[in-house]
């Protein structure tokens, strides 16, 4: 992983209430931070009023399964998947050894409750099968529903393994 500087936009609705009168105000402001090898983030400028962001015309490529994956194999790769996704959340480092090469993926220590698997998607490179899905839990905590996106590289020696986590820029 790379270090990096990078600005950031976000805005803040207030509710301005004076006497009787409320009206809603918006403001926008950039900050700049910088990450280090490690993921950790500092904020190296401060909150600068900033302009609104118009909407990108950006739309993402969505991948699709190109018919490289057997049905088997997919059938396993789906309950590999659903074992790890179950236990994932409340897993330690050791307990992931099982499951991801070379840390791949970190510990996250969140009380979620796997719902499902949605849309995933198969390709095979060489022995290999790259998987986009997304996983929906439910937060114990709060009781929301979270939704996370993985774009993953799978391996099989005796048992599926992660080999790979790909972060998104």
């Amino acid at each position: 992983m790379l270090s990096f500087t990078t600005f950031y936009n976000y805005s803040v609705d207030q509710k301005i209430t004076e006497d009787k009168n409320s009206e809603w105000i918006r403001s926008t402001y950039r900050i700049m931070l910088y990450q280090d090898n490690g993921g950790n983030l500092v904020i190296t400028q401060n909150p600068t009023l900033w302009s609104i962001p118009n909407k990108s015309n950006y739309v993402p490529q969505q991948p699709e399964s190109n018919g490289t994956v057997d049905s088997d194999t997919v059938q396993e790769v789906i309950e590999f998947l659903e074992t790890f996704f179950t236990f994932y959340p409340t897993a330690t480092d050791k307990e992931l050894a099982y499951y991801v090469k070379n840390s791949a993926l970190p510990p996250i220590g969140k009380d979620y409750i796997f719902s499902e698997l949605i849309n995933p998607v198969f390709q095979k490179s060489g022995s290999q099968v790259h998987v986009w899905v997304s996983v929906k839990y439910l937060d114990e905590t709060t009781k929301a529903t979270q939704l996370s996106q993985y774009e993953l590289t799978l391996e099989k020696d005796t048992n599926w393994m992660i080999a790979k986590y790909v972060k998104k820029k």
